[in-house]
């Protein structure tokens, strides 16, 4: 646009995806993550098997996800609360097939690998990579976790996790020193 301004065009929602993600601390030890998608319109909705009012949920699907410390999954419970079709529901309980899995790197690959088409549902499964960042941040416990020495190729902390903390970055350099693995440099005087 040759650095022109551009004015933005009048808009109206049509639309509005509402992902959610919290984190919990539980007395025995372990940790939920709970996963919430709802889609609603701001107008109603004419389906085959029912109509949605303006604002009510036409999909609304929950996901917990129940870990330990090391994001080794122990338990899974996914409920669709509202969705377009009564069979909506019956396909939750085939994501108990991550009991058992890690959250780890690759593991948006396994989910996609579990629930590609007509294995899942396709709002349930969107929710699963947005709760698995959720438990990487959760379970983060700061500066002294940087690395599991024990575990070879799995990362506790967020380092090397993207552009402002790459290791051989200038965040790592000043904040993580042991983990930094480019060039120093030196201040000449």
């Amino acid at each position: 646009m040759n650095g022109a301004m551009q004015t933005n065009p009048l808009r109206r929602t049509v639309h509005l995806r509402r992902i959610t993600c919290e984190g919990f601390e539980r007395d025995d030890g372990l940790f939920d993550i709970v996963g919430t998608l709802i889609d609603t319109k701001p107008t109603p909705l004419a389906m085959r098997e029912k109509t949605v009012q303006a604002g009510e949920p036409i999909h609304h699907m929950t996901v917990c996800i129940t870990v330990d410390s090391d994001r080794l999954i122990h338990d899974v419970v996914a409920h669709t609360v509202e969705g377009p079709h009564a069979v909506c529901g019956a396909i939750t309980d085939r994501y108990r097939q991550l009991i058992g899995q890690r959250i780890q790197p690759g593991f948006t690959l396994t989910v996609k690998r579990l629930f590609r088409g007509e294995l899942g549902c396709t709002h349930m499964t969107e929710l699963l990579p947005p709760m698995a960042t959720t438990a990487f941040q959760m379970l983060w416990r700061g500066a002294d976790d940087v690395t599991d020495a024990d575990q070879p190729g799995r990362r506790n902390s967020p380092l090397g996790g993207c552009h402002a903390l790459k290791l051989d970055g200038e965040i790592v350099r000043l904040h993580f020193p042991e983990q930094f693995t480019g060039v120093s440099r030196k201040l000449s005087k």
